[in-house]
């Protein structure tokens, strides 16, 4: 003898209450669970000691995000959306959200995603495999292959290290 229609639009999950239940007013049994997904958002935790670099760039505009869920090759892209007002003081974490058009339907709720945040592009960067920076008595150095075909050591100041690259300075 009643409808019940759905304030929003999304993806439904297993009913809860079926035809022949009863349902009352202000009844704490959800009748069923619905969960956006296209836009979808991805939460993530930001170490602490990361988040002025990440307010610093943000002052800019929106920050781009990539999320891959594990064993896919291709990112689905998206910006961040909103950061948290506090730090978590359990984890040392901030949590950061991004929201993603996701109209192919490969981000789901509740997956597994690996988050990328890009913070900026410096073009004309030196890149260099990690493992090629020695240290010396006068600090990092790399060995350099001339036109003539010999080597010579270079000192090198690095600006940072990500996995197996280094970005000299």
């Amino acid at each position: 003898y009643a409808t019940i229609a759905a304030p929003i639009s999304g993806r439904t999950g297993a009913l809860r209450v079926h035809e022949g239940n009863l349902v009352r007013a202000n009844d704490a049994t959800p009748l069923v669970t619905i969960h956006q997904v296209a836009p979808i958002s991805v939460g993530f935790a930001l170490p602490e000691s990361r988040l002025p670099e990440l307010k610093r760039h943000m002052a800019g505009g929106a920050l781009p995000i990539t999320a891959m869920p594990p064993k896919d090759d291709a990112p689905s892209r998206g910006r961040i959306t909103f950061v948290d007002n506090a730090v978590d003081s359990n984890t040392g974490t901030i949590l950061v959200k991004g929201t993603f058009a996701n109209d192919d339907r490969r981000l789901w709720p509740g997956q597994y995603v690996n988050v990328v945040v890009t913070l900026s592009n410096e073009a004309g960067a030196v890149v260099v495999p990690a493992v090629a920076v020695q240290s010396g008595q006068q600090g990092p150095y790399v060995f350099a292959v001339k036109p003539d075909r010999t080597v010579e050591l270079r000192p090198v100041e690095v600006a940072r290290t990500r996995g197996d690259e280094a970005v000299i300075a």
